[in-house]
């Protein structure tokens, strides 16, 4: 059976297809009279328009472009991973199309589907620089950045914690007895790094601690060059009592090496990660971290792109992290 479209709705009931787009889309310029009509039709046959009516007669295409850099691709990394799964399970409850784009390469250039209009919206996966801030301003599409680290109040974005996490994670280690930590980092994103150094100096000064400068590492940016970080530190005459990591794939890469290096976690060294992500939960011993609702971020980065295209006023967020308790850390008495 052929499928009804919008045309063949108008010569049902009689009237222009203008008119049948008006009700389907509940927007005013027709009777009160004619909209009975058209509606009952509707109803009778259960007529759906298809996406491509939609688009034409809204102006929208119902894609939301979702753009990442060399470090943000949710397919290398699980953190993203699990904010993509939010924006995507998010998307088809609210019938759009997420369009995954190739990774950001010289952070100067937008995909063409921007500039053909083929996007109502971007979500850009970690920071972007000035360059591409000013030619998503230019396009008129509305964007948003995830888990920037940045500083940049006229830019839209939603982000966990960061140094609160820190902060937390390093008193966490404090208050259970250890005095020697060490703090394997990334100066890959310096405001990233800023922000998880900060949160590290002050729980250390705040229990009037200063942090041991061979116990910072901060050259990571992945989970083997933290196993290569550990490697040095656990190869010390004196070497941590705990290592904070500020992202568990660190901590992964760190617990590998101690256990090559046939140390006991966490009866000759405690570790403790960020994020929380679903290996944490899985790995032996099973990691102590300060978990983030990933998929919470990409459902919230979805609604809040979806109001931006909507013409509404959107607030930035910053995200509440919370300790997750496992096996990692032990307690110095």
């Amino acid at each position: 059976m052929k499928k009804l479209t919008v045309k063949d709705i108008a010569k049902r009931a009689g009237v222009s297809v203008t008119a049948v787009s008006f009700v389907l889309n509940n927007k005013p310029g027709v009777s009160d009279i004619t909209r009975e009509r058209v509606q009952k039709i509707i109803n009778e046959t259960d007529f759906k328009p298809s996406l491509s009516s939609k688009k034409l007669v809204l102006n929208k295409s119902f894609n939301i472009c979702l753009m990442m850099n060399a470090f943000s691709s949710p397919f290398e990394d699980l953190f993203y991973f699990e904010i993509t799964r939010g924006i995507i399970n998010r998307s088809m409850k609210c019938n759009y199309n997420v369009i995954i784009s190739k990774p950001i390469m010289s952070q100067s250039e937008l995909p063409d589907l921007i500039y053909s209009g083929d996007a109502d919206g971007i979500i850009f996966m970690q920071d972007i620089n000035q360059t591409l801030i000013d030619k998503a301003n230019a396009c008129g599409v509305p964007f948003l950045i995830v888990d920037s680290h940045s500083n940049n109040d006229s830019v839209t974005s939603i982000n966990p914690d960061y140094k609160k996490a820190t902060f937390d994670a390093t008193s966490y280690l404090i208050k259970h007895g250890h005095t020697d930590i060490s703090m394997i980092a990334s100066n890959v994103v310096p405001d990233f790094f800023a922000q998880t150094f900060s949160g590290f100096s002050e729980a250390m000064k705040a229990h009037n601690m200063t942090p041991n400068p061979d116990f910072c590492n901060i050259s990571a940016s992945s989970e083997d060059s933290a196993y290569e970080e550990a490697k040095k530190l656990f190869g010390r005459k004196k070497r941590p009592s705990a290592v904070l990591c500020t992202v568990d794939s660190f901590a992964i890469g760190v617990m590998r090496c101690a256990k090559d290096m046939n140390l006991k976690i966490p009866e000759d060294v405690s570790i403790i990660g960020i994020d929380d992500i679903l290996l944490s939960r899985y790995i032996e011993p099973r990691l102590t971290t300060i978990g983030i609702d990933k998929v919470g971020m990409g459902t919230l980065a979805m609604d809040m792109i979806i109001q931006k295209i909507k013409g509404k006023q959107v607030e930035n967020i910053l995200l509440p992290m919370e300790l997750v308790e496992r096996d990692s850390v032990k307690t110095i008495k």
